[in-house]
C-alpha cells in the first residue's frame, strides 16, 4: 500500500472554505470533508490533519490573508533544523504543511492545573535566542502559541516573526510568570478570568507597561475568583 504523503491531501485541502471575521476574531470554517479534521481556529487560519496520517498539520488561511501564509513559510524555513518549531514540508497557495505536534499548549495548562515548570520559561527563552539568530525577529508569542510535550517545548505561529519591532509579550509573560505564577501554580484557572485577564492586557499593553504594576491591578480579582482546585 502506498504510503500517505502530504500532497496526496492538497485536492481536500485546496476545496476548504476559510473566512476571515470582522475584527481580531475566529476564521469561519465551510464544510470539512469527512478525511480532514480541524484542530485549531485563529484569527487567520485554521489547522486541519487527514485522517491518513498524523504526521502532517495543514494550516489554511483566510482568503485575502496570503501575505500571512508567506511571512510563515518564510519564518519556517529560516528555523529549519531547530527543535523548537515545527518541521516545514511545504506549501499551497493558501496553506502550508508542517509537522503535527501533540501536547498541551500553556493556556491550557493554566486551566487543567499543569504545572508549568522554570524550565519551560528557560527552552522558550532558548527557541527565541535560536529565532534571533536564523535572523528572525520573534513576537506575538503567547500562551496558545507554547507547546508543552513532556519536558520539552515547541513554539508555533511564527507569522510576525518577519516582522519589525518588539511587542514585548514573552517578556512580559515572563515577568508575570516570574511574580504571579507561584500564587496559582498547579491549581485550576477559570477560562473565564483568564479571558479577563487577556482583554485588560490589550487595553494596557502600550509604552510603560509594567507587569508589577498589572498584577497588582488583579490581585483583587485573583482573591475574589480564587482558583479552582
Amino acid at each position: 500500500m502506498k504510503e500517505f504523503h502530504w500532497k496526496d491531501a492538497v485536492p481536500l485541502i485546496e476545496s476548504l472554505i476559510v473566512k476571515a471575521g470582522e475584527g481580531n476574531v475566529p476564521v469561519e470554517v465551510g464544510s470539512v470533508p469527512t478525511e480532514l479534521q480541524c484542530i485549531g481556529i485563529g484569527t487567520d487560519a485554521a489547522v486541519f490533519v487527514h485522517s491518513a496520517s498524523s504526521r502532517y498539520a495543514f494550516k489554511v488561511y483566510a482568503e485575502g490573508l496570503e501575505k500571512k501564509r508567506i511571512n510563515e513559510e518564510r519564518a519556517y524555513q529560516k528555523l529549519s533544523g531547530s527543535s523548537y518549531y515545527p518541521i516545514f514540508y511545504g506549501s499551497g497557495e493558501r496553506f502550508i504543511v508542517i509537522s503535527f505536534e501533540s501536547g498541551i499548549h500553556l493556556y491550557d495548562c493554566l486551566i487543567t492545573g499543569t504545572y508549568i515548570s522554570p524550565e519551560v520559561i528557560e527552552q522558550v527563552d532558548k527557541a527565541v535566542e535560536e529565532a534571533r539568530l536564523a535572523g528572525l525577529n520573534p513576537r506575538d508569542i503567547h500562551l496558545k502559541n507554547i507547546i508543552l510535550q513532556g519536558r520539552t517545548i515547541k513554539l508555533i505561529d511564527v507569522s510576525e516573526y518577519v516582522k519589525p519591532g518588539n511587542d514585548e509579550r514573552w517578556e512580559h509573560l515572563k515577568e508575570g510568570y516570574r511574580l504571579y505564577y507561584p500564587l496559582i501554580a498547579s491549581k485550576k484557572v477559570s477560562p473565564k478570568f483568564l479571558d479577563f485577564v487577556k482583554e485588560q492586557y490589550e487595553k494596557q499593553k502600550l509604552a510603560g507597561f509594567s507587569a508589577k504594576r498589572f498584577g497588582r491591578l488583579l490581585l483583587p480579582f485573583v482573591k475574589k475568583k480564587e482558583p479552582e482546585s
